[in-house]
């Protein structure tokens, strides 16, 4: 699958048993329906959570069904996210995924998922 970002191949990665695709050009990466739910609470989010009705156009193109994605902040945040307008999932540009946690569920989770994100991609933290 190729990045909505910029065009190069994904990487599959597992977070938690969470099949993360991974970009590692541009270190965004796509969650399908329900992960970003897992990552967060252990509970899959349902496509109600990610609703972005009144967000905005996306230019990026969801990795699944090709179709436009909509922009607009993840609830409960101030993250702007790009989601597939059919419900196949989530992109996060690099370092959202920590923010959302820091913003969702306290420090502890955010500081969990920048220690898995400095130890898989070198020491770059987000």
């Amino acid at each position: 699958m190729d990045c909505p970002a910029c065009k190069k191949p994904m990487a599959v990665l597992e977070l938690e048993n969470v099949e993360v695709d991974f970009c590692f050009a541009c270190e965004g990466c796509w969650l399908d329906r329900g992960e970003l739910g897992l990552i967060l609470t252990g509970a899959p989010d349902v496509p109600e959570d990610l609703n972005l009705a009144g967000g905005k156009k996306s230019s990026r193109r969801c990795p699944r069904c090709n179709g436009r994605m909509r922009a607009g902040p993840a609830p409960g945040t101030d993250v702007e996210v790009d989601v597939c307008a059919r419900h196949h999932g989530v992109w996060l540009d690099k370092g959202e995924l920590q923010t959302i946690a820091r913003e969702r569920t306290g420090t502890q989770r955010a500081n969990a998922l920048a220690d898995f994100v400095s130890n898989m991609f070198g020491g770059k933290k987000a």
